[in-house]
C-alpha cells in the first residue's frame, strides 16, 4: 500500500471531528455542568476592605499589622485558635490579612474569611489591635513622658517670659533695646514658645498612639463571595474536558490511518500486547 495513503490529511482531520461532534459537545458540557456543582460545594471566601491615613511619623506601624504583636490579640479576642496549635492558627490568619500602603500614605487592609460577618469583624479587630499596638510602652514610653515633662516646663517659663517682655515694654527687661530690637525678641521668643507647644501636643499624641481617626473607610461587610468563582470554574473545566477529548479523537484516527501500513500495525499489535490489551483479532 503507498505510504501516501497512510498520512492524515486535513480533511481526515475534519471526517473525525464531524463523526465525533456529538461526543465533543455533549461530554465538555457534562464536565462543566458537573464542576459548576462541585463549585457549590467548596468553601467560599468573602473579602472586607478597609482604608487608613498613616501619617509620615508613624509609617513604619505598618508594618506590624501581619506580626504577632497584632495577630495574637485578634486570636485571643476572637477565639480562632480553637482546635489549633497558636503558631498554626497565626500562620493561618496572616494568610488571610494583606495590606498595602500606597505614597499618599493610605494603608489598604484587606481580609479574606468563609463568610461576610466574619472577614468583616477579622478586619475590624485587626486594626484595633493595631492601633493599641502604637502606644509606647516601656522604656519609649518613659522617654516619652520624660520629653513631655521637659516640653511643659519649658513652655511654661517661655510663656512667663514673653508675658514679662510684652508687659514692660521699653522699660524694666528689655529698656535698652530699640523698637526695633524689642520687636525681634518678641517674635523669637514666640517662635520658640510654639516650637515647645509644639513638642508638648507631639508627645502627648505619641503617648496615646493613633487612635480611630485614621480610619477612613471601615471595614466593608462583603455581599458577594470573591471565591470560589464558580462560572470561571465550569467554563474551564468544560474547556480543558473539550480540549483533551479532541486530542483524543485526533490521535485515534491518526492511529487507524497509520493502522493501514503492515509494518505499523504489526508495531501497533506488539504495543497493544506490551500494554495487555487484547488485539483486535482475539
Amino acid at each position: 500500500m503507498n505510504s501516501e495513503d497512510n498520512e492524515l490529511t486535513l480533511l481526515d482531520l475534519v471526517v473525525a471531528v464531524a463523526e465525533n461532534l456529538k461526543l465533543l459537545i455533549f461530554l465538555p458540557v457534562v464536565v462543566g455542568l458537573l464542576a459548576w456543582g462541585v463549585g457549590h460545594t467548596l468553601p467560599q471566601s468573602f473579602l472586607s476592605q478597609a482604608i487608613l491615613v498613616v501619617p509620615p511619623s508613624t509609617g513604619s506601624y505598618a508594618t506590624t499589622l501581619g506580626s504577632p504583636l497584632v495577630l495574637d490579640p485578634v486570636i485571643e479576642s476572637l477565639n480562632l485558635s480553637a482546635g489549633t496549635t497558636p503558631q498554626a492558627a497565626r500562620a493561618r490568619l496572616a494568610k488571610q490579612i494583606k495590606t498595602s500602603v500606597g505614597k499618599d500614605g493610605l494603608l489598604h487592609l484587606d481580609v479574606t474569611a468563609n463568610t461576610p460577618t466574619e472577614a468583616q469583624s477579622i478586619a475590624n479587630a485587626v486594626i484595633d489591635a493595631w492601633l493599641k499596638s502604637t502606644v509606647p510602652g516601656g522604656q519609649a514610653r518613659s522617654n516619652l513622658e520624660k520629653r513631655l515633662d521637659f516640653a511643659r516646663i519649658s513652655l511654661a517659663s517661655v510663656r512667663q517670659l514673653l508675658d514679662r517682655v510684652a508687659a514692660e515694654g521699653k522699660g524694666g527687661l528689655n529698656r535698652s533695646l530699640t523698637h526695633g530690637e524689642s520687636g525681634a525678641l518678641l517674635v523669637a521668643i514666640g517662635g520658640l514658645r510654639d516650637h515647645l507647644l509644639d513638642d508638648v501636643l507631639n508627645a502627648e499624641r505619641a503617648l496615646k498612639g493613633l487612635t480611630r481617626d485614621v480610619v477612613v473607610l471601615p471595614p466593608t461587610l462583603p455581599t458577594d463571595p470573591v471565591a470560589p468563582q464558580k462560572r470561571v470554574i465550569a467554563v474551564v473545566a468544560a474547556l480543558c474536558s473539550g480540549f483533551v477529548l479532541l486530542l483524543w479523537v485526533l490521535m485515534r484516527q491518526a492511529w487507524a490511518n497509520a493502522a493501514q501500513d503492515p509494518r505499523v500495525a504489526e508495531k501497533q499489535a506488539k504495543l497493544r500486547a506490551a500494554l495487555g490489551f487484547k488485539s483486535r483479532s482475539d
